[in-house]
């Protein structure tokens, strides 16, 4: 089959006139028909597009008429896009604005790091450097932005390469730097009083043995130690000394309360960003944005996959107002209970329970709620 029909083929049909005659004059100009077949005052067939006008100046002089019955081909399919102006002014701009946006972020590769290292990974660039989908990626902003990782303390290596527009974050976690005994030069005290179950000495002289009762500011561990032949030696009082003991706590908690609660009615405010500009877009206000709940999102558009050199911040506005929130008995009591074990585990956050006396009363609205713990901890004063 004749490529030029796959492009661009025209059906038609040829009638009155001399019919005859027209065939043997398209054969001999090179006009090339085929699927010719006869039909009634004349014949049908296809040619090339190109070649139809000059079969149709054949046709007039031989008083035939020549009538399209189909259009095939590519060329015709593509006709109505090829016709729109607008396309190709579209296709002339966005040549030049890919050649320009080379040097900006379109995509960020933080492949390496966990879904949480890449939230502040990205949060430390955009707020430190500036450097997010949408802006310049310059070698000044690269090297800022690695100093910027190594200085949060979560990372302990930190790589930036960009390449076609393509920023790719690579970092290492920083590992907890291990705790060193420092010791203390006047010795180690008791911070409250109780029974010690055992003991851990690290540099010093441990004072303090198991089943031994002990009281508050009580020295533990000493600072000196003697040798075999008497000869004193002065060393920082290091360790630990874990004791029974039992610890109170009384908190209030009102069966009543005044709190903001969200209404549900909210709006959102975006700012497009890109090369250093930030567009604010239009918004409508309908409530004051001064005792709202305010969130803020980052939000890198794409069309299929494909990622834009932009980034749209996206700030929501929640309305809320006071309200009266009762409480039940058993909530109240289990936020006691919970504001109990917060405030234990701030002073010895390696406590071991071993049994508890509580008593709950309410009066007036307020529930009183006073639990006495039996932890093991240590009692070593910091």
């Amino acid at each position: 089959m004749d490529v030029r029909l796959l492009w661009a083929g025209v059906w038609f049909t040829a009638q009155n006139g001399d019919a005859e005659s027209l065939l043997s004059e398209a054969a001999r100009t090179g006009l090339h028909l085929s699927a010719v077949s006869p039909a009634p005052g004349g014949f049908s067939g296809r040619c090339a597009a190109w070649q139809y006008r000059s079969l149709a100046a054949l046709a007039r002089k031989r008083r035939v008429r020549l009538r399209i019955q189909t259009r095939t081909g590519l060329y015709f399919r593509l006709r109505p896009f090829l016709r729109r102006r607008g396309l190709w002014v579209g296709v002339l701009l966005f040549v030049p604005l890919l050649v320009w946006s080379q040097d900006l972020v379109w995509a960020v590769d933080a492949g390496s790091l966990t879904t949480g290292q890449r939230a502040r990974a990205e949060a430390i660039l955009r707020e430190q450097v500036q450097l997010m989908p949408g802006s310049a990626a310059t070698q000044e902003k690269l090297t800022a932005g690695e100093y910027a990782l190594l200085q949060s303390g979560e990372f302990s290596w930190a790589s930036l390469n960009f390449l076609d527009g393509r920023l790719v974050v690579e970092a290492a976690a920083a590992k907890p730097v291990p705790d060193i005994a420092a010791g203390k030069a006047d010795g180690v005290f008791a911070k409250a009083a109780g029974t010690v179950i055992r003991t851990n000495l690290v540099s010093g002289t441990m004072l303090a043995a198991p089943g031994q009762a002990v009281e508050a500011g009580q020295l533990l561990i000493g600072t000196s130690r003697t040798e075999r032949d008497g000869t004193p030696i002065y060393e920082p009082a290091a360790g630990a000394v874990f004791a029974q003991f039992d610890w109170e706590s009384t908190q209030e908690e009102p069966l009543k309360i005044t709190a903001k609660r969200l209404t549900g009615k909210h709006f959102s405010r975006r700012v497009i960003s890109t090369n250093g500009q930030r567009i604010a877009l239009p918004s409508w206000k309908p409530f004051s944005e001064e005792t709202a709940l305010v969130t803020t999102r980052h939000i890198q558009p794409d069309i299929l996959g494909l990622g834009l050199p932009f980034s749209v911040e996206v700030t929501t506005y929640s309305e809320q107002t006071e309200q009266e929130i009762p409480y039940t008995e058993e909530q109240a009591l289990a936020l006691a209970k919970l504001h109990s074990l917060q405030t234990l585990f701030h002073a010895y956050p390696d406590a071991a329970f071993v049994a508890q006396k509580e008593d709950v009363s309410i009066e007036n609205d307020i529930l009183h709620y006073r639990v006495v713990y039996t932890i093991v901890a240590n009692i070593c004063a910091e």
